[in-house]
């Protein structure tokens, strides 16, 4: 039985331009192992977007745009402005 390879792009196929390994890395930065404050926010969503650059992907310019204003809410924040993951606090079973 052959495993399927998980998705981590969200409202993108990850299968074209090399997205899925971008996004997985980006969610590690991003998630449970990873976080922090909003440098390294910031950081994360600049990775991500020179991966997709590197891979001549048309939607780096525009999933940068979307990580920027809305990353908060999936971010893993150590402090301030709260602690933990906002999704995770509205949505438990997410």
């Amino acid at each position: 039985m052959a495993m399927t390879q998980r998705r981590y792009c969200l409202f993108m196929n990850g299968r074209i331009h090399n997205r899925n390994i971008g996004c997985k890395r980006h969610d590690n930065a991003y998630g449970i192992r990873g976080g922090g404050n909003g440098a390294d926010r910031r950081r994360a969503d600049h990775a991500l977007y020179a991966h997709m650059r590197e891979n001549r992907d048309p939607l780096a310019l525009p999933v940068l745009g979307f990580t920027r204003l809305f990353g908060w809410f999936f971010f893993n924040y150590h402090g301030k402005p709260w602690r933990g993951q906002l999704i995770r606090k509205l949505f438990p079973g997410y």
